[in-house]
């Protein structure tokens, strides 16, 4: 199995911090989102695919739940592999005419078409490091002049750690330096 076949395959499924959080209420601070992740590729939704395309688009779902409310946050991902056989991740825009609601895995209407896909100018591509089946991934991204956004994530036996964290003028405004952890559920 090839680098990418193997990440592809630690990332995909569905994922929650439940276990996270049950342990920050026995410590009676609550500091994560309670969280789910549901990661599915999704080339068979995009149509005019080239010929031997040798990347996986990938489709997150990202559900967030804190303070009563709740947030849903879809992503369009591509990973390929670089040169030297590590693996990439590129930011793709959610098309136009299709809402976050809509954008789901199990959505069986969900079409694409790879001639409009539009990659995100503002996230700066991840590049994994794989060692001994662990791999880790950091990217930064300038959103404005002012606006950094920070994203690391380490993914390991049935384990997402994610942190992301927005910064203005280096001042952090949102996320979490501590990852959220997610386990994978199914």
């Amino acid at each position: 199995m090839n680098i990418l076949n193997k990440f592809v395959e630690s990332l995909c499924g569905k994922f929650n911090n439940d276990e996270q959080i049950k342990e920050e209420e026995l410590k009676g601070n609550i500091i994560h989102p309670k969280a789910t992740h549901i990661n599915g590729i999704c080339n068979d939704k995009i149509q005019n695919l080239p010929l031997n395309f040798k990347g996986y688009f990938v489709l997150e779902e990202s559900y967030y739940e804190q303070g009563g409310r709740k947030n849903i946050l879809p992503h369009l991902f591509l990973f390929t592999l670089t040169e030297d056989n590590k693996v990439k991740l590129e930011s793709f825009e959610i098309p136009e005419n299709i809402s976050k609601e809509e954008f789901r895995n199990d959505n069986d209407d969900l079409v694409m078409d790879y001639n409009n896909l539009v990659k995100s100018e503002k996230f700066n591509p991840m590049v994994y490091n794989e060692n001994d089946g662990v791999f880790t991934g950091e990217s930064i991204s300038m959103f404005s002049p002012v606006t950094k956004f920070v994203l690391k994530e380490r993914i390991e036996n049935g384990k997402l750690y994610v942190s992301e964290v927005f910064y203005k003028d280096d001042k952090k405004t949102f996320g979490f330096e501590e990852p959220i952890v997610y386990k994978k559920c199914k």
